[in-house]
């Protein structure tokens, strides 16, 4: 990201005329080492406009994966029953099990619980896709908001975040906090 990002700040402050920071440290790169790490970052990036305000529904979100998947499905109805496309063309990932339609409707529905003035009352029992990647509905909401802050060089599941920690030979996690999970005796954490 540095190497790509500084000849891009360099040359937009020559454009403006002036110094200093330009991203303002708000890009990272986080390894995403699970399916619900992965999940929950396409879902957090496809509700940056409904959190940002800047439209009320995944419909009106321009420049979102979610709308372009809307779009595709009222074109050819049978869209929204194909997996989700794997990432980066690793397979292996059980978000690749959940379909199109499934993973709209738990964006939608986790949309509308971040942002409690949107449009609509979420009723009824949460989304299946839930049950398929083994979360609560509480669990899953605080693991997509994380994904924006409470973690730092990982995201994912509190075991798979436990053993990145000793692969890489830390002794404290950042963003286990968050999940609601102790950690196991030796492992500190820094609470978010």
């Amino acid at each position: 990201m540095r190497c790509l990002g500084e000849p891009i700040a360099r040359r937009a402050n020559r454009e403006d005329g002036c110094k200093g920071h330009f991203w303002e440290a708000r890009f990272k790169c986080q390894t995403l080492l699970d399916e619900t790490a992965v999940l929950s970052a396409m879902t957090y990036v496809d509700l940056n406009p409904v959190r940002a305000k800047i439209c009320d529904s995944l419909e009106d979100s321009v420049h979102t994966s979610a709308r372009a998947r809307l779009r595709k499905i009222d074109q050819d109805p049978g869209q929204g029953v194909t997996p989700l496309a794997p990432v980066l063309g690793l397979r292996g990932f059980s978000v690749l099990t959940l379909r199109q339609r499934d993973y709209l409707e738990l964006a939608d529905h986790t949309g509308r619980r971040i942002h409690p003035g949107k449009h609509g009352v979420v009723t009824g029992p949460p989304p299946a896709a839930l049950a398929g990647i083994g979360c609560s509905a509480d669990r899953w909401q605080r693991q997509v908001m994380a994904v924006g802050s409470e973690y730092f060089r990982a995201i994912g599941a509190a075991d798979v975040l436990i053993e990145k920690a000793k692969e890489i030979g830390q002794f404290w996690l950042r963003g286990l906090a968050r999940l609601g999970t102790s950690p196991p005796d030796g492992v500190q954490v820094v609470a978010t």
